[in-house]
């Protein structure tokens, strides 16, 4: 389809890394006096940052906002490889594509999102790995894309955003770029589609397919 600049999110999009920050926000539950929530309840506040995550997960601790942020941070930076695991076939996705400039732009903190991925063994597949902290602004602010696009000497006509989650559909029209949304990651395929992405993939080796 001609593109070539490939912007993907991570996690929902190549990694499946609910069950580590379930743990953790879970934990920082515990220490406030509250029960568990479910790992669909988790799921449905993931997409905006730690910040959002903690204010949906503790909404009636906010006066101890910022120590359950820390406190989330703390049990996260121990966590976060314990299951996180790439989605099957990512690899192969990446590998069949690796003659493209991809970079990753998630709301996860830049830190973690190069800790993960180069645990994960696949860093050097990406030009760029940006966080949610690497900017003034994230994600669903089209600067983000503008200025990934503008840093890697990209044509704004020729990217194309992968992700699964409302924040990637929003970003990528806000900045003019086509969408590929997966619906292997964690948003329901009527949520994507009310969102009315230009593709909607069930495996990463249909993203390839799409982008060669």
């Amino acid at each position: 389809m001609g593109f070539d600049f490939l912007i993907y999110d991570l996690d929902g999009t190549l990694v499946d890394s609910l069950g580590d920050i379930a743990s953790s926000v879970n934990s920082v539950r515990e220490d406030n006096g509250l029960e568990h929530l479910s790992l669909k309840q988790i799921r449905s506040y993931l997409g905006s940052g730690i910040n959002a995550l903690i204010s949906k997960a503790i909404p009636d601790k906010c006066e101890k906002f910022k120590q359950n942020v820390d406190g989330f941070k703390s049990y996260y930076k121990r966590r976060m490889l314990d299951t996180t695991i790439m989605f099957s076939g990512v690899k192969e996705m990446l590998e069949s594509l690796k003659d493209k400039k991809k970079a990753i732009l998630t709301n996860k903190n830049e830190g973690y999102a190069k800790e993960i991925v180069e645990k994960l063994e696949i860093a050097d597949y990406f030009v760029e790995v940006w966080g949610g902290d690497t900017l003034d602004v994230r994600k669903p602010d089209p600067k983000t894309i503008l200025e990934l696009v503008k840093t890697t000497k990209s044509k704004l006509s020729k990217t194309v955003m992968i992700g699964d989650s409302a924040n990637d559909f929003l970003v990528a029209k806000a900045a003019g770029v086509q969408i590929i949304a997966v619906a292997y990651g964690y948003c329901d395929l009527d949520q994507i589609k009310a969102y009315r992405p230009d593709y909607i993939v069930k495996t990463p080796q249909e993203i390839a397919n799409i982008v060669l």
